[in-house]
């Protein structure tokens, strides 16, 4: 209590909120942001929600992408030392925007040019589904006005390790739905929404697999109907949750077609040697993933394709209901570990060498 009760006077003493939620969690942290940002807006607050890519099935929970709020005040810096920039200025068609600089000394290179936001600093920001924020700014050079605010930290322990990084923590073992209706509930019960509601239900479902994983008790079914009574549609949810991507389906097409048996605990393998999926999301994997289980074809399954970055990397992920199996590629491979499968990241570009060393763990 003394916790939540912290919690609401954070949120109500501050103007300016930043909420970010993860990008790896097969969307809970989006719905909870969104279900947060009504409910902030409600309050009158200015609320930012930084968040690279809106996963496409979750638009149904907001009017339009125009609606959401987030930073706005971009700047390109080149440093005086590395260049004199004597003119600048710029093109604009319905294609792109070309910005022109004149330069009358020096030698400007990539690297010298840095691209970030210039905001109002937040009086506070507001992470969901996020294990460790130290990672998460490294991918979020862009943003350094948020530094220094005070973080309320908002996870599921049930999820993975939570390093507690936030100068409040609400990391609980439950969903982040839950925490964050208690959150709402304890600002004011009126603010649950019909909006809200829809938010909250779906990060309810996403999170315990649409009732089906074995942790849904009977309080997840109370909370559900407390949240159709204020106005969320599970049917809705359910048919929006379970629409499959173009993406999605070419990724599922491709899986189905080059699957193959092997002789390793009965694992089935499906090799991708492309580098058409390196841009898949974690939330269209999960998503996959998730659609792949519910055929209950197959109780192993190692799938791996290419991917293009700096450095030459697998991707991957492997599903298992043998946790003897899950738990000897989690100690010895990098990747992001889910309730029975785990998404890989295997250095090297050869998928034929990627796949002998997961199935060197599994002997």
């Amino acid at each position: 209590m003394e916790l939540l009760q912290e919690t609401k006077n954070l949120i109500s003493e501050a103007k300016n909120i930043c909420i970010i939620p993860s990008d790896d969690d097969q969307g809970e942290g989006v719905v909870n942001a969104l279900a947060l940002f009504y409910t902030l807006k409600d309050l009158q607050k200015n609320v930012n929600l930084i968040i690279d890519v809106f996963p496409e099935k979750l638009h149904f929970l907001i009017p339009s992408l125009d609606f959401i709020s987030s930073p706005k005040n971009f700047i390109i810096s080149i440093p005086r030392a590395k260049a004199d920039v004597s003119q600048v200025y710029y093109e604009k068609n319905e294609e792109n925007l070309k910005i022109h600089l004149t330069i009358d000394k020096g030698n400007i290179k990539k690297d010298n040019i840095a691209f970030y936001f210039s905001e109002p600093k937040p009086d506070l920001v507001i992470t969901l589904g996020i294990k460790d924020f130290q990672d998460k700014l490294g991918k979020m050079d862009s943003f350094a006005f948020i530094l220094d605010a005070p973080i309320i930290n908002i996870d599921s322990s049930s999820d993975g390790y939570n390093k507690k990084f936030g100068n409040i923590n609400m990391v609980e073992h439950a969903s982040i739905s839950q925490i964050s209706m208690e959150i709402i509930e304890g600002l004011n019960e009126n603010l649950l929404t019909p909006n809200v509601a829809n938010c909250l239900l779906a990060g309810i479902m996403l999170h315990y697999h649409h009732f089906n994983h074995p942790a849904t008790g009977h309080e997840i079914f109370e909370i559900t109907a407390k949240l159709i009574k204020k106005g969320a549609s599970q049917h809705r949810i359910a048919k929006e949750l379970h629409k499959t991507t173009k993406e999605e389906a070419v990724f599922l097409s491709q899986i189905f077609q080059n699957i193959q048996t092997t002789p390793h605990h009965d694992v089935s393998l499906s090799m991708l040697d492309t580098q058409a999926f390196e841009h898949l999301s974690p939330e269209q994997i999960t998503a996959s993933v998730e659609k792949i289980k519910t055929m209950g074809i197959y109780d192993d399954l190692l799938v791996l394709w290419k991917s293009h970055a700096s450095d030459p990397i697998i991707k991957g992920f492997f599903y298992s209901k043998k946790q003897e199996l899950m738990e000897k590629i989690r100690e010895h491979q990098q990747g992001d570990m889910k309730h029975d499968w785990i998404l890989l990241h295997i250095p090297g570009a050869n998928i034929a060498d990627a796949k002998e060393k997961i199935f060197s763990l599994l002997l």
